[in-house]
């Protein structure tokens, strides 16, 4: 839902409501009018997922509903439950027909009910506000919604907080009562005693997990990580700070439970450790354990020592492969997603050595024979590490001959590209001979590094080397998806110290789209798998969905739905 609204939609379509709409409505239909909605959209089918039934809020909201049901037998009432994402995961009916028609105009379980998808009721205008609204009739923004009215209640954590939910009534206009919003309270109110109830319990099956764990550690450091709880050991309290709090809790969330995981990660203090965890549960907390790497810091003061700074992949293996590609000089491809820090990564390669650089974007300004000349005469005479950047963009007749050339040359050479399409023959016909070969991971599956990269990122920018970033804002950078890598990080945190006046920077100082909240989804290791292949594909084709579809081999339709499923934004 990117379109931009036609010019006057805002106000035209507003003022033809003027002194009917509350200003609560007037706002939610502004909203949704901005995030390029209209009164006719059919509601969008990219925006139906699974639903998560395994949740707390699910197991304690299921006797509420169970009880609404029954006060609402062979009534035209339906009670939908939305969880902190505004996903639909629960209907409950008086009648059944009720329900088919409910569904048949798009309230289906699994739909996402923000106002950017469904525009002003009372589970998206309620999910926006945190506030109780009821909606009626033409006050909803969608006319196929304008026959019902609703009520809506948030659902918060009583102990958070935070917003757990939307419980919400829905029904024909003409059926509204006068109870139906203290009942929906009452309910709201009990839903919220059971989750606390719920959540006692998930933190005391979590603790003694967490106490045996220190007791057969023996002061080695210690942590478990709830929903809305952390437990840690005094060997655990000298190494964490808020940041590895947070960055931690991103690492572990997607986690499923039975398995048992592992990575080298580099904490805020300098600190490298390796952390082993697993989950409790289906809902329960993760617990982790942290050894020393002998890397990065003393493992028993905390203190930092030097290092050396994370580049593409984890620091020691990309070290030993250019090294050793270095050494020998060997050809070597450099593949990665745009912004990684490709060109970077050749230079470290070089480590000194002069290049001669071939740019692939140039020959759209550069005739095709001068730049192949070039190429050439480097292969030929030049006695350091001859480039091809972005290899990718050659068009297939040119990657081929390059290819030639670069195969039959004695000369030190590397190439950079984007992830190569398995059907591009001509650009993949130089693989094997490339016979060192660096992956850079894109910055979405790197979020522990998150904030040794940012640390070194503020350093290159120079100015106070005191700044840092608060929790909250690591927070707000692990949540985002970063499309463009690297690149798009050193732009975000150059602007954030432009915006800067003193102290730390803070969340509300970072750019506004890394501020939006993107809904974290529990993925399986394959759901992670197949979310990386569609992004890639995604960003080989520019963002066409069409020609993605077509790549991966499936319809369209399918890859919306599967983007919605895994949580691709694009």
């Amino acid at each position: 839902m990117t379109t931009d609204p036609p010019p006057g939609t805002d106000d035209d379509l507003v003022a033809q409501q003027q002194g009917l709409l509350r200003d609560e409505i007037a706002l939610s239909w502004r909203r949704s009018i901005l995030a390029g909605l209209r009164p006719d959209d059919p509601f969008d089918e990219d925006s139906i997922a699974e639903a998560d039934r395994r949740s707390h809020l699910f197991e304690a909201a299921t006797p509420i509903l169970d009880r609404m049901q029954s006060d609402f037998a062979e009534t035209r009432y339906c009670v939908m439950l939305a969880d902190r994402d505004a996903r639909l995961i629960d209907m409950r009916v008086g009648q059944r027909r009720i329900r088919d028609r409910i569904e048949e105009d798009g309230a289906v379980q699994g739909r996402l009910f923000t106002e950017e998808y469904t525009g002003t009721n009372s589970i998206a205008t309620v999910y926006e506000t945190r506030q109780p609204l009821a909606v009626h009739g033409d006050e909803h923004f969608v006319e196929v919604m304008k026959k019902y009215s609703c009520y809506g209640y948030p659902i918060v954590h009583p102990t958070t907080r935070r917003l757990q939910g939307v419980l919400d009534v829905t029904f024909l206009s003409e059926d509204d009562s006068p109870l139906l919003k203290p009942m929906l309270a009452r309910a709201v109110e009990d839903l919220q005693h059971r989750l606390l109830e719920g959540a006692r319990s998930a933190e005391i099956a979590l603790l003694a997990i967490f106490q045996d764990t220190v007791a057969r550690r023996r002061g080695a450091p210690v942590a478990a990580i709830g929903d809305d709880v952390l437990f840690t050991n005094t060997a655990a309290r000298q190494i964490l700070d808020a940041v590895d709090h947070t960055v931690l809790r991103a690492l572990t969330e997607s986690t499923p439970s039975g398995r048992q995981l592992s990575k080298i990660v580099t904490l805020n203090s300098g600190l490298m450790v390796r952390v082993n965890w697993s989950r409790s549960g289906a809902r329960g907390g993760v617990v982790l354990e942290f050894d020393p790497t002998g890397s990065g810091a003393s493992a028993t003061t905390g203190a930092a020592i030097h290092r050396p700074p994370i580049q593409a992949e984890v620091g020691r293996t990309l070290e030993m492969k250019m090294a050793t590609a270095r050494a020998g000089m060997l050809s070597t491809l450099v593949e990665g997603e745009p912004g990684t820090g490709k060109s970077h990564t050749l230079m470290l390669l070089a480590a000194g050595a002069q290049i001669a650089s071939h740019r692939a974007a140039v020959l759209t300004e550069k005739p095709a024979a001068a730049w192949l000349d070039a190429l050439r005469r480097s292969l030929r005479a030049h006695t350091g590490l001859v480039v091809v950047e972005d290899f990718h963009l050659l068009p297939p007749p040119m990657a081929r001959r390059v290819s030639d050339l670069l195969i039959d040359s004695p000369a030190w050479w590397a190439i950079s590209s984007a992830p190569l399409a398995p059907d591009a023959a001509e650009h993949q016909r130089i693989v094997p001979h490339a016979r060192m070969q660096i992956t850079l991971a894109p910055l979405r599956a790197r979020t522990d590094e998150l904030p040794q990269l940012v640390r070194e990122i503020l350093a290159d920018l120079g100015g106070d080397s005191s700044v840092r970033l608060t929790a909250g804002a690591i927070e707000a950078l692990t949540r985002h998806r970063w499309p463009g890598n690297l690149s798009e990080l050193k732009m975000v945190l150059k602007a954030a110290v432009a915006h800067r006046s003193s102290g730390d920077i803070t969340a509300e100082q970072l750019p506004a789209f890394t501020r939006r909240k993107q809904p974290r989804r529990l993925l399986s290791p394959l759901q992670a798998a197949e979310r990386d292949v569609i992004e890639r594909e995604l960003d080989r084709c520019g963002g066409n969905k069409l020609a993605a579809a077509k790549k991966l081999g499936i319809s369209r339709t399918t890859l919306y739905k599967r983007m919605g499923q895994l949580g691709i934004i694009s």
